[in-house]
């Protein structure tokens, strides 16, 4: 066990690959995917889907039922897609990039939350009409 230890290894410091103007741009750059989600997530259940801005759809739209894909999975696949690419883009940033711990992690954030919505999404979309047993009856009576 006599390896050889490197006298130039120590620990980085704390503010090394870190810059606040980058985080601010992260923050903005995500609250903008955000709104954009939200607003062609909203538009297209209503426009494109038929949904109804004022009734109550509890616990999920009517348009969750259809049998078929939709013009809303598309929209959900594509934002799981984007999320997944900006998870890759953190990890090439975590190696090239010029702050490394600030632009890793507002990629990571993005992309997180990006897939974490379209995934639960498309979750609820695709198991919302599987409450049915075999029988025809409803599980949760």
């Amino acid at each position: 066990m006599n390896a050889t230890v490197d006298r130039h290894d120590r620990p980085v410091e704390r503010d090394a690959g870190v810059s606040m103007r980058h985080e601010r741009q992260w923050g903005l750059f995500g609250g903008l995917i955000g709104a954009v989600f939200g607003i062609g997530s909203a538009l297209i259940a209503v426009y494109v889907e038929g949904a109804s801005w004022w009734s109550s759809s509890t616990p999920y739209p009517q348009f969750f039922a259809n049998n078929r894909l939709l013009a809303y999975d598309y929209f959900l696949v594509s934002a799981l897609l984007v999320g997944a690419l900006f998870q890759i883009g953190a990890l090439w940033t975590a190696r090239t990039g010029r702050y490394p711990r600030t632009d890793t992690f507002g990629g990571t954030l993005v992309g997180m939350i990006l897939m974490l919505l379209a995934g639960v999404l498309l979750f609820t979309r695709f198991g919302c009409d599987r409450t049915r047993s075999m029988s025809g009856r409803s599980m949760w009576r």
